[in-house]
Parts: structure tokens; sequence; C-alpha cells
């Protein structure tokens, strides 16, 4: 079985699956675990059930459902242990095979992989002609095959790229970048390949043949380098056969996994950012919630840092506003697949970490998928991300915060959810909150109005992003280009945060105080921060109630 280094996870080896798991409807008994394999995860075997067949499943051929294992609850700082198990992402799949003959006419089974991997999409091919094959051979051996099969998937040509790397290929129209990278190990590889055959003819000389006619014939079965005594030099470098594998597109990794005697391709991104799981699209989160005007709260209760404009913040501002915060937000869709609402959950992880690539954390506390069984576990976080299909959340706001219904487009602020108290400003919280007032006004048919007649465009922070996205999205710009949009909004965002905190308690863990404080030209606060004092004391008045 082949073991892997997964991409920044540092130099242990790793399987590929760490478990493989089965569930099924029992009439008499209700959803049940009925397999694990190759030992039980640790969960609890009804919560792993209840997870893997989703509410309505028995409604619909298929479906996809994704969440998470080994997810750890904040204490009471908010801080998260770094100790324990690794976070598991897990991809099921639930199939319903009616048959007439059975009580209620239907067989609903469900299959999962477990994996340290957040291109989790990939297995998508094989689980699905696993959970085939279980229903032809419905035992354990079944799950053994699929174990083996994806662990055998090879990685070890896959290069580690750096986080810089990373960004480079993931915006480069070279699709060679970095082909020495993988070139140097497929050198490696080949090397070590010629290697095990020579020890194999050897050995096999040696079993034939006695000690003195072995000498006289390994020198013409040998590697050309080899005969003669010559010596080899191993160098990769050096080894430079012809190669099969020039002119790929180096944003992919192509492997495969045989199974049951069938070949799956396989591609492995190469760009993902560490807060970016599976296959979403954000460009369907914006333009759901991007049309709507947010659900009046029925709350008397001020809320600046998520409402930043009043009644005319956006929508997709107050869900951004949700996430930074750490706001325990619920994507409800009712009737809907549950791999559709983990999407949504999924997309939001990455909205709220800056396009996958600026802020951390987000995904310990993904729930794309979950139920009223695992309300328990959910509400132990101050704050979460989770998607449910059931529409009794809806009716206890005491349970969420943000309420994001993707059959409407509409984003409710629970009426139970009080104000954040916080210290005295700087400035003033009510001018903050009215000149951003003043800046927005929001249509149910358009994102924002003109802003003529404005003249402080430092007022109009988010509706410049909001106006950039939309105007991306209705010119068909793809994914990568939508989250680097995102990413430099956050990212923008971040740089004004340390200086915020310096100036307000004079010191800052999360920028260097000597560029805080430096009053050099270009230098002037933390990482990309506007260069004029003037410009960036208006962003920082601008986010203040998000800061705080």
């Amino acid at each position: 079985m082949a073991t892997n280094i997964a991409p920044g996870s540092g130099d242990e080896p790793q399987q590929n699956v760490e478990y493989i798991l089965l569930a099924e409807f029992d009439i008499d008994q209700g959803a049940i675990l009925k397999h694990q394999y190759p030992r039980p995860t640790g969960a609890d075997d009804s919560h792993l059930a209840e997870l893997m067949l989703p509410d309505g499943a028995h409604a619909r051929e298929s479906d996809w459902t994704m969440f998470f294992l080994n997810q750890k609850a904040p204490d009471d700082t908010g801080r998260v242990a770094e100790d324990g198990p690794p976070l598991l992402h897990v991809l099921n799949l639930v199939r319903t095979k009616h048959d007439k003959e059975v009580r209620r006419g239907a067989i609903v089974k469900a299959m999962a992989v477990c994996t340290r991997h957040r291109f989790i999409h990939i297995y998508q091919a094989i689980l699905m002609l696993a959970l085939e094959n279980y229903y032809r051979v419905p035992t354990e051996d079944t799950l053994a095959e699929l174990f083996k099969a994806a662990n055998q998937m090879d990685l070890s040509c896959m290069p580690r790229l750096s986080r810089h790397e990373t960004t480079i290929l993931r915006f480069s129209d070279d699709q060679n970048m970095f082909e020495e990278r993988f070139m140097e190990l497929e050198n490696e590889r080949r090397l070590l390949d010629n290697l095990d055959r020579d020890s194999d003819r050897l050995e096999a000389l040696h079993d034939s043949t006695g000690p003195t006619d072995m000498a006289n014939s390994a020198g013409n079965d040998l590697a050309p380098g080899a005969r003669r005594g010559a010596s080899v030099d191993t160098s990769v470098n050096r080894v430079r056969g012809p190669s099969t594998t020039r002119n790929k597109d180096r944003r992919f990794f192509d492997t495969e996994i045989v199974y049951s005697g069938v070949k799956l391709p396989i591609r492995v991104p190469m760009t993902v950012y560490p807060e970016e799981i599976g296959d979403f699209s954000l460009i369907r989160l914006l333009t759901t919630f991007a049309g709507s005007v947010p659900a009046p709260s029925v709350s008397k209760v001020a809320h600046p840092h998520l409402e930043s404009s009043g009644q005319y913040t956006h929508p997709i501002i107050l869900l951004m506003n949700g996430l930074l915060t750490q706001k325990r937000i619920i994507f409800l869709g009712h009737g809907k697949p549950a791999g559709e609402v983990a999407n949504y959950v999924l997309s939001a992880v990455a909205l709220g970490s800056g396009g996958g690539g600026v802020l951390r954390g987000f995904a310990n506390r993904a729930f794309p998928y979950t139920n009223l069984t695992n309300l328990d576990t959910l509400l132990s976080f101050s704050g979460y991300i989770a998607g449910v299909t059931n529409p009794a959340f809806e009716e206890h706001p005491e349970w969420w915060d943000l309420l994001c219904n993707i059959n409407t487009g509409r984003i409710t602020v629970s009426p139970a959810l009080a104000s954040p108290a916080t210290s005295t400003p700087a400035r003033s919280q009510a001018d903050s909150l009215r000149r951003s007032l003043d800046s927005v006004s929001l249509s149910r048919n358009r994102s924002f109005s003109s802003r003529e007649g404005k003249p402080d465009k430092w007022n109009n922070l988010d509706t410049d992003f909001i106006q950039d996205l939309m105007l991306a999205i209705e010119r068909h710009y793809g994914e990568v280009a939508i989250r680097a949009k995102v990413e430099n909004y956050v990212r923008r965002f971040m740089s004004l945060v340390p200086i915020y905190e310096y100036e307000r308690t004079g010191a800052t863990l999360l920028g260097d105080p000597a560029l805080i404080a430096s009053d050099k030209p270009g230098i002037d606060g933390y990482a990309i921060s506007p260069g004029d004092k003037e410009s960036r004391d208006n962003e920082i008045a601008f986010y203040q109630s998000r800061m705080d």
C-alpha cells in the first residue's frame, strides 16, 4: 500500500484515505452505521449514520453530503487546541434504489471516504463505483477493496509547493510553470524504478546460475550505465531520460486510481489554498444572495458590526461581517439536496477567509451538512457556519445569529442577537454609521445606486467591492478571478486591523509595531494599507464597528 506525503503537512507519511464508512436505513432501527473500515473513527455511530443519510434522502435517487471529523470547539478564551487528531474531510454518497419486494419499496445506503485531503472531490468517481459494488456484494470486503485502491493512488511525484509558488501557479497563464519541480520528482522516481528492476534481475540471476556465471552475465542484463564497472551518477538532474510528461497543465497533478480493474484518471488541483475545500462555486453564493434585500430584523437592538450601513447594508456585506466577527451562521435549503446546501457552506468558508488564503480557522467551525441530532455539538461553538435542510432551524432564532435562506435568497439577523459590548472607540460609532448610511443606497434591481455627489471615496469601500464583484460576474469572470477579488478585499481589511489595535492599545499581535509606528512614505502602517495617513484613518473609521 502506497503512502504519500501531503503537501504542506510536514514530513510524516500519511494515507490518502483514513476510513471508509457504510451506513444504511433500516425500517425498524432507522439510520444505522453498518461498517467502519479499517477501524472505528472514534465518533458516535448514530451521529455518523444520521449525517450520512440526510433528511429527504429517500426522495431522490442520489445525493452528496460533506462533513468534517475531529473538529475542536474553542475554549472560553476562543482558542482552539492544536493537539489531537487532524481534521478529516468526509465525502459521502447516498443512493436510493427502488425495489417493490422490500418494505417501504426502497433500499437506502450511503458510503463515505474520510481523508485529510482538501480536494475531496477527486474521490467522487471511485465512490460511485464502490457503492454500486456494495449493492451487489454487501460485505466489508467491498470497503476493503475501496480502501486499498484509494491508498494505492500514487502522489509521490506531486511536489509540495510553497504558498508563494501556489499563488504564482494559480494566476499564471503558463501551464508549464514550475515544470522543473515536477520533472525532478519524476526523474527521481524513474531512477528508483530502474534500480529496482536491476536489483530484481540480479536476484533472478543469482537464483538461476552460480556465482561465477552470474558475474559474467550481469553486465549484459544491467542498465547500460551500470555495465563494465562504469560509475553510475545518481544525481537526479543527470538522469534525464525521454519524458512523456512534458507540456502537461501543471496546475493539476495527473494520477490514477485502479479499482476493480477500472483505471480512473485523477486530476489533483495544485493551486488549492488552505481554506478551500472541495469543488464549490463562490459565484453561485454571490449571485444567490446579492440581488435580494436583507430581511428586516424585528429586533430593536442595533448591530453596527453586522449592518454596517444600517438598513441599506448589502446582503453580501452583511454575510461578510458575520463571517469576520465569528457569528453563528445557518444556510437553510428546505427541500434542496444536502450536497447543494453543503456547497454554500464551503463557499462561505472561502468568502470569509479571503478566497481561502488570508484567514484561517473557518474550516474547523464549518458544518457543510448537519441536522438536529448534531445540535448540541453545533451550539458548543461560539461561531459556526452550518448547512441544514430542516426548516425547524428557522423557527429557533436563539440557535443562530444569521440565517441565509437559499430558497428565497434572503439573509435574516436573529432577533435574539444581542449587541456586542465595545469599549469607547477612538471615533464615534454614530459618526461612522452616519457616514456609512450616507454612502450607499440599495435597490432590489441593482446592487447599489450611483455615488454622484459623494466626494469622500473612502465612505464607499464596501460599495466599490460589491460593484466590482457584480460587474466581474456579469462579464463572466471565472472562479479564480472572483476569489482573487475577495482575497484582496479581506487582505486590505486585515492590514488595517493591527494599526487600529496598536493605536487603541499601544500593542498588537497581528503586525510589526515598528512598521505601524513608522512615518516613512510607502510603509505607513502594515502590509498594503493606503500610503497616506488621512486615507488610512478614513478606512479605519469606516470599518471601526467590525474591528471592535
